[in-house]
């Protein structure tokens, strides 16, 4: 377990207000090493794995951001009802957490583990230092211990892990949710039928231009190629918005060209194809380095609801929008009952056939998990 001594520091240390004035804390100072550690942490349990005894005709995987965990029965429920996702071989995870109050300190990954029994890896990406984002600040039970971060969860054995730092655009020390670190990009050979099989679970930056969210695919699959794994499945949230909101006024000027160039009708449609235009750069690294996208995602579906129904969204959508722009955005969407799909995670793979893609509703029968939606993939052999 990714254990350690650090939350009797937290409130201390969110205190601070800046970078600069953190590299100068005494409390940093003191713990700095520990922080480096835990920044760099795996979480694993791999002894329910065992190599496949007959291949079978294909192997399934499910990419899913489940919102931290949150809502813990839901995915629990999920987990066990859900016939494409219990039957998986492959669950590629996004926004877990590892004792944060939200998800009432749970390590949420472990019981993933615990439910499927599967084995699982877990890169962590951040200490978190507040109880969460905007939606999560009445949260009252103190995180233990801070961590969020992505696994893979497997039948097989991994035979190697790799992990990539993917450099944030904004400063998240800075922002609501305080934090310290960055994601990462879990990369794992497994001892799969047919052969050794690389998985990267990625998650790219939401508050990023789609420039650096290629940037941060660049080095994912950079990575890939050192492996030198000939079978690779690449799959997650890439978050593929096709906005800049790292910045008021990127989103501005983003805006501004989407509906000179669109009009509003237009721009709602961009977000299901997100490859013709606006995130052209992320799919674009991905076919120059060999990879297809063909067949692996649904390309019919969205896999999350920009859906100003819900509170969160709403709330969330006017700390970045002024209060004109947003009441005249919500009357537009009007036409759409004020809930638009988006395409935001994908699966690609190299060295492999997809064989059938579908993306799942995102409320189940026993409740909502997360503002995602799975997405499931079935595949052989090339």
């Amino acid at each position: 377990m990714l254990e350690h001594g650090l939350a009797p520091h937290f409130e201390a240390l969110s205190r601070v207000r800046s970078r600069r004035a953190l590299e100068r804390d005494a409390t940093y100072l003191r713990v700095q090493a520990e922080i480096d550690r835990v920044l760099a942490g795996l979480e694993w349990d791999l002894r329910p794995c065992a190599p496949p005894c007959a291949p079978p005709t294909s192997v399934r995987a499910v990419a899913w951001n489940v919102e931290r965990g949150k809502r813990f029965s839901a995915l629990m429920a999920a987990l066990r009802d859900e016939p494409e996702v219990a039957s998986a071989d492959l669950l590629l995870l996004t926004e877990l957490d590892i004792g944060m109050g939200r998800s009432a300190n749970r390590n949420v990954p472990a019981e993933v583990a615990r439910a499927t029994g599967m084995g699982y890896v877990f890169a962590n990406y951040h200490l978190v230092l507040a109880p969460g984002d905007s939606a999560e600040l009445d949260t009252r039970e103190p995180n233990h211990a801070g961590l969020h971060g992505a696994a893979l969860f497997t039948r097989w054995p991994v035979r190697r892990v790799v992990t990539v730092g993917l450099p944030e655009f904004t400063d998240k020390f800075r922002a609501i949710e305080k934090r310290l670190g960055t994601k990462r990009a879990l990369l794992c050979e497994l001892d799969a039928p047919g052969g050794p099989l690389a998985v990267a679970v990625v998650h790219l930056d939401p508050f990023a231009p789609p420039s650096h969210r290629a940037h941060q695919l660049r080095s994912v699959i950079a990575a890939v190629d050192r492996m030198g794994t000939e079978r690779v499945l690449i799959g997650g949230d890439f978050n593929t918005n096709t906005y800049h909101l790292g910045s008021k006024i990127g989103l501005g000027v983003d805006i501004a060209h989407k509906l000179a160039r669109f009009g509003f009708s237009g721009t709602i449609e961009q977000y299901m194809t997100p490859e013709q235009v606006f995130e052209r750069g992320v799919f674009g690294v991905l076919a120059a380095a060999g990879f297809a996208r063909e067949g692996f995602t649904d390309p019919r579906a969205g896999t999350l609801l920009y859906d100003l129904r819900d509170p969160e969204v709403r709330e969330k959508s006017l700390q970045y929008l002024p209060g004109f722009v947003f009441r005249w955005m919500e009357r537009k969407l009007r036409r759409w009952d004020g809930c638009v799909p988006m395409r935001i995670d994908h699966f690609a793979g190299r060295g492999l056939r997809p064989l059938r893609a579908l993306t799942l509703p995102r409320d189940m029968p026993n409740g909502r998990v997360s503002d995602h939606a799975p997405i499931v993939v079935e595949f052989t052999s090339a």
